[in-house]
Protein backbone atom coordinates (compact mmCIF):
# COMPACT_ATOMS: atom_id res chain seq x y z
CA UNK A 1 0.00 0.00 0.00
CA UNK A 2 1.51 3.23 -0.86
CA UNK A 3 2.34 6.25 1.32
CA UNK A 4 0.40 9.26 0.17
CA UNK A 5 1.89 12.97 0.32
CA UNK A 6 -0.47 13.41 2.99
CA UNK A 7 1.33 11.22 5.14
CA UNK A 8 5.00 11.74 4.01
CA UNK A 9 6.83 13.22 7.29
CA UNK A 10 8.60 16.61 6.48
CA UNK A 11 12.19 15.70 8.39
CA UNK A 12 13.35 18.90 8.21
CA UNK A 13 15.70 20.92 10.82
CA UNK A 14 15.30 24.43 12.30
CA UNK A 15 18.47 24.66 10.67
CA UNK A 16 17.20 24.21 7.21
CA UNK A 17 13.71 26.23 7.75
CA UNK A 18 16.54 28.97 8.31
CA UNK A 19 18.69 28.79 5.91
CA UNK A 20 15.37 28.97 3.25
CA UNK A 21 14.17 31.49 5.42
CA UNK A 22 17.20 33.67 4.84
CA UNK A 23 17.67 33.43 1.53
CA UNK A 24 14.26 34.55 0.81
CA UNK A 25 14.55 37.48 3.19
CA UNK A 26 17.70 38.61 2.61
CA UNK A 27 16.62 38.92 -1.41
CA UNK A 28 14.46 42.19 -2.97
CA UNK A 29 11.24 40.14 -1.72
CA UNK A 30 8.84 43.15 -0.77
CA UNK A 31 8.04 46.44 -2.54
CA UNK A 32 7.13 49.66 -1.05
CA UNK A 33 6.61 52.99 -3.12
CA UNK A 34 7.43 50.89 -6.26
CA UNK A 35 11.10 49.83 -5.02
CA UNK A 36 12.46 46.75 -4.07
CA UNK A 37 13.78 45.93 -0.68
CA UNK A 38 15.42 42.98 1.22
CA UNK A 39 13.24 42.12 4.61
CA UNK A 40 15.91 43.71 6.72
CA UNK A 41 16.66 46.74 4.69
CA UNK A 42 13.59 47.56 4.69
CA UNK A 43 12.80 46.89 8.42
CA UNK A 44 16.09 49.17 9.25
CA UNK A 45 14.85 51.94 7.35
CA UNK A 46 11.35 52.44 8.27
CA UNK A 47 10.01 49.95 10.95
CA UNK A 48 12.91 49.25 13.32
CA UNK A 49 13.05 52.66 15.08
CA UNK A 50 9.26 52.73 16.07
CA UNK A 51 9.60 49.83 17.26
CA UNK A 52 9.41 51.03 21.31
CA UNK A 53 10.68 47.64 22.35
CA UNK A 54 14.24 47.93 20.40
CA UNK A 55 15.89 49.13 23.81
CA UNK A 56 18.76 51.16 22.78
CA UNK A 57 19.44 49.43 19.86
CA UNK A 58 20.50 51.96 16.90
CA UNK A 59 19.67 49.61 13.58
CA UNK A 60 18.25 46.32 13.42
CA UNK A 61 21.07 44.66 12.81
CA UNK A 62 22.71 45.31 16.31
CA UNK A 63 19.49 44.26 17.75
CA UNK A 64 19.59 40.67 15.34
CA UNK A 65 23.31 40.31 16.92
CA UNK A 66 21.88 41.01 20.21
CA UNK A 67 19.19 38.07 19.96
CA UNK A 68 22.21 36.02 18.26
CA UNK A 69 21.72 36.30 15.00
CA UNK A 70 23.81 36.78 11.49
CA UNK A 71 21.86 37.14 8.74
CA UNK A 72 25.40 36.77 7.13
CA UNK A 73 26.21 33.54 8.26
CA UNK A 74 24.58 30.13 7.90
CA UNK A 75 25.46 28.95 11.78
CA UNK A 76 22.35 29.77 13.76
CA UNK A 77 21.57 27.66 17.03
CA UNK A 78 17.88 26.37 18.07
CA UNK A 79 17.33 29.19 20.51
CA UNK A 80 18.34 32.45 18.38
CA UNK A 81 16.12 30.98 15.91
CA UNK A 82 13.12 30.96 17.84
CA UNK A 83 14.50 34.89 19.04
CA UNK A 84 14.40 35.71 15.10
CA UNK A 85 11.03 34.03 14.38
CA UNK A 86 9.36 36.05 17.18
CA UNK A 87 11.23 39.18 15.71
CA UNK A 88 9.80 38.64 12.40
CA UNK A 89 6.50 38.60 13.99
CA UNK A 90 6.35 41.42 15.83
CA UNK A 91 7.76 43.63 12.89
CA UNK A 92 5.08 42.08 11.10
CA UNK A 93 2.60 43.57 14.25
CA UNK A 94 4.57 46.86 13.88
CA UNK A 95 3.88 47.18 10.08
CA UNK A 96 0.04 46.14 10.18
CA UNK A 97 -0.30 49.34 12.84
CA UNK A 98 1.24 51.89 10.81
CA UNK A 99 -1.49 52.27 7.79
CA UNK A 100 0.76 54.34 6.03
CA UNK A 101 3.05 51.58 5.83
CA UNK A 102 0.54 48.82 5.68
CA UNK A 103 -1.22 50.12 2.97
CA UNK A 104 1.75 50.23 0.40
CA UNK A 105 3.99 47.23 1.30
CA UNK A 106 3.65 44.29 -0.74
CA UNK A 107 5.62 41.10 -0.33
CA UNK A 108 6.89 38.46 -2.72
CA UNK A 109 5.09 35.01 -2.74
CA UNK A 110 7.94 33.53 -1.16
CA UNK A 111 7.72 36.25 1.37
CA UNK A 112 4.40 36.26 2.31
CA UNK A 113 4.48 32.30 2.10
CA UNK A 114 7.54 32.16 4.88
CA UNK A 115 5.79 34.84 7.52
CA UNK A 116 2.21 33.83 7.15
CA UNK A 117 2.24 30.04 6.28
CA UNK A 118 5.59 28.85 7.37
CA UNK A 119 6.47 30.34 10.41
CA UNK A 120 2.98 28.80 12.04
CA UNK A 121 3.99 25.36 11.00
CA UNK A 122 7.90 25.47 12.04
CA UNK A 123 6.26 27.05 15.58
CA UNK A 124 3.99 23.54 15.63
CA UNK A 125 6.35 21.62 14.81
CA UNK A 126 8.82 22.38 17.83
CA UNK A 127 5.88 22.47 19.83
CA UNK A 128 5.41 26.32 20.04
CA UNK A 129 2.91 29.12 19.86
CA UNK A 130 2.82 32.06 19.16
CA UNK A 131 1.07 34.50 21.83
CA UNK A 132 -0.43 38.16 21.53
CA UNK A 133 0.59 40.20 24.88
CA UNK A 134 -0.84 43.53 24.96
CA UNK A 135 1.15 45.75 21.72
CA UNK A 136 3.59 42.46 21.52
CA UNK A 137 3.93 38.85 20.26
CA UNK A 138 5.93 36.25 22.45
CA UNK A 139 6.80 32.64 21.38
CA UNK A 140 6.19 30.10 24.10
CA UNK A 141 5.08 26.34 24.96
CA UNK A 142 1.92 25.64 22.71
CA UNK A 143 -1.32 25.12 24.98
CA UNK A 144 -0.45 27.99 27.47
CA UNK A 145 -3.63 30.08 28.59
CA UNK A 146 -2.31 33.59 28.73
CA UNK A 147 -5.78 34.87 29.11
CA UNK A 148 -4.89 35.68 32.71
CA UNK A 149 -1.83 37.48 32.15
CA UNK A 150 -3.60 40.26 30.95
CA UNK A 151 -5.08 41.08 34.22
CA UNK A 152 -3.40 41.17 37.69
CA UNK A 153 -5.48 41.04 40.43
CA UNK A 154 -5.23 39.58 43.86
CA UNK A 155 -8.32 37.00 43.00
CA UNK A 156 -6.18 35.71 40.13
CA UNK A 157 -2.67 35.95 41.40
CA UNK A 158 -2.67 31.84 42.49
CA UNK A 159 -3.56 31.16 38.79
CA UNK A 160 -0.51 32.80 37.72
CA UNK A 161 1.73 30.81 39.90
CA UNK A 162 -0.29 27.96 38.71
CA UNK A 163 0.56 29.07 34.81
CA UNK A 164 4.55 29.39 35.90
CA UNK A 165 4.62 26.41 37.74
CA UNK A 166 3.16 24.36 34.73
CA UNK A 167 5.14 25.89 31.84
CA UNK A 168 7.76 24.48 29.66
CA UNK A 169 10.91 24.51 32.28
CA UNK A 170 12.66 25.89 29.03
CA UNK A 171 10.24 28.46 28.26
CA UNK A 172 12.45 31.62 29.34
CA UNK A 173 10.61 33.99 28.04
CA UNK A 174 7.34 32.85 29.45
CA UNK A 175 8.79 32.49 32.85
CA UNK A 176 10.19 36.31 32.35
CA UNK A 177 6.68 37.83 31.64
CA UNK A 178 4.93 35.83 34.19
CA UNK A 179 7.66 36.66 36.88
CA UNK A 180 7.17 40.49 35.94
CA UNK A 181 3.52 40.04 36.56
CA UNK A 182 3.42 38.69 39.94
CA UNK A 183 6.47 41.53 40.87
CA UNK A 184 4.12 44.22 39.49
CA UNK A 185 1.48 42.52 42.50
CA UNK A 186 3.80 42.77 45.13
CA UNK A 187 4.71 46.46 43.78
CA UNK A 188 1.42 47.82 44.19
CA UNK A 189 1.50 47.13 48.21
CA UNK A 190 5.25 47.39 48.41
CA UNK A 191 5.25 48.87 51.82
CA UNK A 192 3.91 46.05 53.35
CA UNK A 193 5.85 43.05 51.21
CA UNK A 194 9.27 45.02 52.47
CA UNK A 195 7.69 44.82 55.60
CA UNK A 196 7.99 40.73 55.61
CA UNK A 197 11.44 40.96 54.50
CA UNK A 198 13.02 44.15 52.66
CA UNK A 199 15.81 41.54 51.88
CA UNK A 200 13.93 39.59 49.83
CA UNK A 201 11.96 42.20 48.46
CA UNK A 202 15.23 43.70 47.23
CA UNK A 203 16.78 40.70 45.77
CA UNK A 204 13.82 39.82 43.46
CA UNK A 205 13.48 43.41 42.25
CA UNK A 206 17.36 43.63 41.22
CA UNK A 207 16.77 40.13 39.41
CA UNK A 208 13.92 41.83 37.67
CA UNK A 209 15.64 45.09 36.85
CA UNK A 210 19.00 43.56 36.51
CA UNK A 211 18.15 39.95 34.31
CA UNK A 212 16.03 40.64 31.64
CA UNK A 213 12.78 40.65 32.68
CA UNK A 214 11.76 44.19 32.68
CA UNK A 215 14.56 45.94 31.02
CA UNK A 216 17.56 44.58 29.07
CA UNK A 217 20.17 42.22 30.50
CA UNK A 218 22.60 44.78 32.73
CA UNK A 219 26.12 44.22 31.56
CA UNK A 220 27.47 42.92 34.79
CA UNK A 221 24.82 39.80 33.76
CA UNK A 222 24.98 39.43 30.21
CA UNK A 223 27.27 36.53 30.43
CA UNK A 224 24.61 34.44 32.37
CA UNK A 225 23.60 31.04 30.51
CA UNK A 226 19.74 30.48 29.61
CA UNK A 227 20.42 27.76 32.16
CA UNK A 228 21.40 30.14 35.03
CA UNK A 229 19.25 32.91 34.23
CA UNK A 230 16.37 30.39 34.59
CA UNK A 231 17.44 29.22 37.68
CA UNK A 232 17.99 33.05 38.76
CA UNK A 233 14.10 33.20 37.74
CA UNK A 234 13.01 29.83 38.74
CA UNK A 235 14.88 31.00 42.64
CA UNK A 236 13.19 34.67 42.27
CA UNK A 237 9.67 32.56 41.56
CA UNK A 238 9.89 31.01 44.91
CA UNK A 239 11.16 34.38 46.84
CA UNK A 240 7.98 36.24 45.29
CA UNK A 241 5.49 33.03 46.32
CA UNK A 242 6.85 33.58 49.83
CA UNK A 243 6.46 37.12 50.34
CA UNK A 244 2.65 36.65 49.04
CA UNK A 245 1.70 33.53 51.21
CA UNK A 246 3.77 35.31 54.23
CA UNK A 247 0.17 37.31 55.18
CA UNK A 248 -1.47 33.63 55.80
CA UNK A 249 1.70 32.22 57.38
CA UNK A 250 1.46 34.85 59.74
CA UNK A 251 -2.32 34.40 60.45
CA UNK A 252 -1.44 30.54 60.52
CA UNK A 253 0.76 31.50 63.85
CA UNK A 254 -0.70 33.55 65.54
CA UNK A 255 -4.23 31.23 65.64
CA UNK A 256 -1.74 28.28 66.91
CA UNK A 257 -0.49 30.81 69.46
CA UNK A 258 -3.50 32.08 70.28
CA UNK A 259 -5.58 28.45 70.47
Amino acid sequence: MRVTIFNLNNKTTYKDEYLKMIKVLNSKCLTYKNKNYNYFEFINTYLFNNWKFRGTYLDVYEYLEFIGVNINSRKINENSFINLLEFILNMNLLLSNIKIYSDEVKYNTKARSIIYHNIPLILERMGLEAYDLDDKIIISSIDLDYSELNELLPSNIYELIISYKSINNNSIKTKRIIIDKLFSFLEKDQDKYKSYNSSIYNTIKLVINKMGIRYEIDKKYSELSNYKLRKYYDNTFSMICYLINTENILKYKDSIRNE
